[in-house]
């Protein structure tokens, strides 16, 4: 259980199994003053909870080796960690993120381990290292359409079973499951989905399905 001795439980919220830290917290006040993320990492995004809940209802394999891409603070990492013990590794291309992935991860008593590159720097013996990768909110600029669908053709390349992305629906995700469905018409689904906690958030699930027998 998390120690809640060291955590005061009305500065978190309590969503999907995890502890989440409230902004207000004091740790996270501490933290921000010596940790200041710069490529959108300064809060938890709310996609991480549409991921929590798709997986709720469709859990990933006993013992699965989990790569979240663009990690943040790492909610998502740490519900896989927790709650479907998966075992996970944090990615960003921002250093200043992982105080805030351990941090969270030792609230909820799991491990993610962090990694520190972009997207591009990952090879394919790196990614044969993982069966499943998530990103919650990582499509929000233009050119990375271009560099997900890049990843994701290594990906299949190396043997990654799943591919699972939630956004809200912003236009540059749209394009990216659009050359997906174009690129891999028998490997991708997408669903509307929502979550209700802490609260209703409501978006897509973009899921790619490969056989690696055919990569």
């Amino acid at each position: 259980m998390p120690r809640l001795d060291i955590f005061p439980e009305d500065q978190m919220h309590y969503a999907y199994g995890i502890y989440l830290f409230k902004s207000r917290h004091p740790l996270v006040r501490r933290l921000k003053k010596v940790a200041q993320p710069s490529v959108h990492g300064h809060r938890p995004w709310a996609s991480s909870f549409l991921l929590m809940d798709w997986l709720q209802e469709n859990p990933l394999p006993t013992g699965s080796r989990v790569l979240e891409l663009g990690c943040g603070w790492g909610p998502a990492s740490v519900y896989c960690a927790s709650q479907q013990q998966a075992k996970v590794t944090g990615l960003d291309i921002d250093d200043s993120v992982f105080p805030y992935l351990d941090m969270l991860a030792a609230a909820n008593d799991c491990k993610v381990k962090p990694l520190h590159a972009a997207f591009a720097d990952l090879g394919d013996k790196q990614l044969a290292k993982f069966d499943t990768l998530i990103g919650a909110d990582i499509c929000f600029w233009d050119g990375l359409t271009d560099e997900l669908l890049a990843l994701f053709k290594r990906a299949r390349k190396a043997g990654v079973k799943q591919i699972l992305l939630a956004d809200p629906g912003r236009t540059t995700f749209v394009k990216l499951r659009d050359e997906c469905e174009r690129r891999w018409p028998d490997s991708v689904s997408h669903d509307f989905w929502y979550a209700l906690q802490p609260k209703r958030f409501e978006g897509q699930i973009l899921r790619l399905q490969f056989n690696t027998a055919e990569s």
